[in-house]
């Protein structure tokens, strides 16, 4: 990929960005099952709307009770928005790197001897639950909840697959499908500290980016955090932006 395939690249994340919001919205959101967190994932800011738009999402979330964070990528403007937000209250979270791969050839991602299977509904979250307490995941309970709801409600949307050392669920990750997009998210990877430096990471990319081109997507992202870039870099993924959460949390009174 060239700079040009870059600029395609950020074009279609951009675009899939707005378009879960709607028309003439300066700010999409996603919510939680729940309501107790949103995201924000696009937001069309100018130095004249900015400060007004970041009040308005500010005083939502505090009106409401709801921790918001702002999903910032590194060509979004103005280029002080780090900077409003913070002054606004909102806490910075680490940089990832948004990494893209061609699904022409994944080869570099064969799994080898590793059994990896795909979970197909709500009732075998138990594996994933498992993995991601090994692993530090705080809120595991919460988060299988809304997995479960996508599973059981628009489970075209998402796929996970976990990988296993003998019968025990040592890795595990996400494969998300916007509707109608070129392109596969991939998300939540996980892998037990005892099983890590074993291929298994490697394993569970590679179930999830065969299932993504077996669906017709032609690109996977990953927002990548330093300890799995270099990994994916090596194989194949490459660089094209980064992003960074910015979250704020209300005051609680009473």
């Amino acid at each position: 990929m060239d700079q040009s395939a870059d600029t395609v690249v950020l074009a279609w994340l951009d675009a899939e960005r707005r378009a879960l919001g709607s028309p003439g919205r300066d700010v999409v959101r996603e919510f939680s099952a729940d309501r107790t967190e949103c995201r924000i994932v696009h937001a069309t800011c100018t130095p004249d709307n900015v400060d007004r738009v970041i009040r308005d999402e500010v005083a939502a979330a505090t009106e409401s009770g709801y921790v918001l964070e702002w999903k910032l990528y590194g060509h979004d403007v103005p280029a002080d928005l780090p900077r409003r937000l913070t002054a606004a209250g909102f806490v910075a979270d680490d940089v990832e790197a948004v990494l893209v791969l061609p699904l022409d050839d994944v080869g570099a991602f064969d799994g080898g001897d590793v059994r990896t299977r795909r979970v197909r509904d709500e009732h075998d979250l138990a594996d994933y639950a498992e993995i991601s307490r090994a692993s530090g995941r705080r809120d595991v309970e919460r988060e299988c909840r809304h997995l479960a709801a996508v599973l059981r409600e628009t489970p075209e949307e998402m796929s996970i697959h976990i990988a296993y050392v003998g019968d025990e669920p040592a890795a595990c990750g996400r494969v998300h499908f916007r509707p109608g997009g070129p392109h596969a998210e991939l998300a939540g990877g996980r892998t037990k500290p005892a099983h890590r430096r074993k291929g298994l990471f490697t394993a569970v990319v590679g179930a999830r980016l065969r299932e993504a081109r077996q669906r017709g997507r032609t690109h996977a992202f990953v927002d990548a955090l330093p300890t799995s870039a270099p990994t994916l870099r090596k194989r194949g993924f490459r660089l094209v932006t980064t992003t960074q959460p910015f979250v704020f949390t209300p005051q609680r009174t009473g």
